[in-house]
Protein backbone atom coordinates (compact mmCIF):
# COMPACT_ATOMS: atom_id res chain seq x y z
CA UNK A 1 0.00 0.00 0.00
CA UNK A 2 1.86 3.16 -1.31
CA UNK A 3 0.52 6.33 -0.32
CA UNK A 4 -0.66 10.07 -2.01
CA UNK A 5 0.26 12.97 -0.03
CA UNK A 6 -1.76 16.15 -1.21
CA UNK A 7 -0.08 20.17 0.07
CA UNK A 8 1.32 20.60 3.20
CA UNK A 9 0.65 16.41 4.44
CA UNK A 10 -2.98 16.56 5.62
CA UNK A 11 -4.65 15.16 2.99
CA UNK A 12 -3.21 11.23 2.86
CA UNK A 13 -4.76 8.17 0.65
CA UNK A 14 -3.46 4.60 1.49
CA UNK A 15 -3.85 3.16 -2.28
CA UNK A 16 -2.18 -0.07 -3.22
CA UNK A 17 0.69 0.39 -5.43
CA UNK A 18 -0.76 -0.54 -8.66
CA UNK A 19 -3.25 2.59 -8.63
CA UNK A 20 -0.87 4.53 -6.78
CA UNK A 21 1.61 3.87 -10.09
CA UNK A 22 -1.64 4.44 -12.39
CA UNK A 23 -2.77 7.62 -10.82
CA UNK A 24 0.44 9.18 -10.68
CA UNK A 25 1.16 8.58 -14.61
CA UNK A 26 -1.91 10.53 -15.23
CA UNK A 27 -1.69 13.60 -12.94
CA UNK A 28 2.18 13.90 -14.10
CA UNK A 29 0.73 14.27 -17.46
CA UNK A 30 -1.90 16.79 -17.01
CA UNK A 31 0.11 18.90 -14.19
CA UNK A 32 2.79 19.47 -16.56
CA UNK A 33 0.48 20.86 -19.14
CA UNK A 34 -0.27 22.99 -16.18
CA UNK A 35 -4.36 21.50 -16.72
CA UNK A 36 -5.88 20.91 -13.33
CA UNK A 37 -8.40 18.41 -12.67
CA UNK A 38 -10.25 16.50 -9.55
CA UNK A 39 -9.79 13.27 -7.75
CA UNK A 40 -11.89 11.69 -5.91
CA UNK A 41 -11.19 8.17 -4.28
CA UNK A 42 -14.20 6.23 -3.12
CA UNK A 43 -13.87 4.31 0.13
CA UNK A 44 -14.76 0.41 -0.40
CA UNK A 45 -17.79 -1.30 0.91
CA UNK A 46 -17.19 -1.53 4.57
CA UNK A 47 -16.18 2.24 4.76
CA UNK A 48 -18.85 5.21 3.88
CA UNK A 49 -17.31 7.97 2.28
CA UNK A 50 -15.59 9.92 -0.55
CA UNK A 51 -12.41 12.18 -1.01
CA UNK A 52 -11.71 14.61 -3.28
CA UNK A 53 -8.99 15.81 -3.96
CA UNK A 54 -8.22 19.36 -6.78
CA UNK A 55 -5.10 18.05 -8.16
CA UNK A 56 -3.65 21.51 -9.06
CA UNK A 57 0.02 22.21 -10.76
CA UNK A 58 0.89 24.82 -7.89
CA UNK A 59 -0.09 22.58 -4.88
CA UNK A 60 2.86 19.80 -3.42
CA UNK A 61 1.86 16.18 -4.52
CA UNK A 62 4.09 13.51 -3.12
CA UNK A 63 3.95 9.49 -4.13
CA UNK A 64 5.32 7.02 -1.80
CA UNK A 65 5.32 3.08 -3.11
CA UNK A 66 5.79 0.68 -0.28
CA UNK A 67 7.62 -1.44 -3.06
CA UNK A 68 10.64 -0.65 -5.41
CA UNK A 69 8.92 -2.52 -7.87
CA UNK A 70 7.57 -1.15 -11.13
CA UNK A 71 4.84 -2.95 -12.38
CA UNK A 72 3.14 -3.07 -16.18
CA UNK A 73 1.00 -0.48 -16.91
CA UNK A 74 -2.72 -1.09 -18.04
CA UNK A 75 -2.82 0.65 -21.06
CA UNK A 76 -7.06 0.29 -21.05
CA UNK A 77 -6.70 1.85 -17.53
CA UNK A 78 -4.57 4.59 -17.98
CA UNK A 79 -6.55 5.75 -21.46
CA UNK A 80 -10.25 5.73 -18.85
CA UNK A 81 -8.27 7.79 -16.25
CA UNK A 82 -6.98 10.60 -18.82
CA UNK A 83 -10.21 10.17 -20.36
CA UNK A 84 -12.15 11.28 -16.99
CA UNK A 85 -9.21 13.42 -16.11
CA UNK A 86 -9.91 15.84 -19.54
CA UNK A 87 -13.80 15.91 -18.52
CA UNK A 88 -12.59 17.20 -14.71
CA UNK A 89 -12.45 14.13 -12.46
CA UNK A 90 -10.83 10.80 -11.74
CA UNK A 91 -12.66 8.57 -9.22
CA UNK A 92 -10.94 6.01 -7.86
CA UNK A 93 -12.30 2.88 -5.59
CA UNK A 94 -10.06 2.23 -2.79
CA UNK A 95 -10.28 -0.63 -0.46
CA UNK A 96 -8.82 -1.44 2.76
CA UNK A 97 -6.80 -4.05 2.12
CA UNK A 98 -3.84 -4.78 -0.54
CA UNK A 99 -6.27 -5.18 -3.21
CA UNK A 100 -7.48 -1.84 -3.77
CA UNK A 101 -9.11 -1.52 -7.06
CA UNK A 102 -8.64 1.12 -9.92
CA UNK A 103 -11.74 1.36 -12.58
CA UNK A 104 -12.34 3.93 -14.84
CA UNK A 105 -15.76 5.26 -15.44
Amino acid sequence: MGQLVYGTGDARVRLDDRTLAHVKTIALMKLRRNESFALTIRQDSTTDGRTTLWLHPAIALQFSFDSDEVGEMDRALLEGFMHEANTGEVVIHATTGDDATAEAK
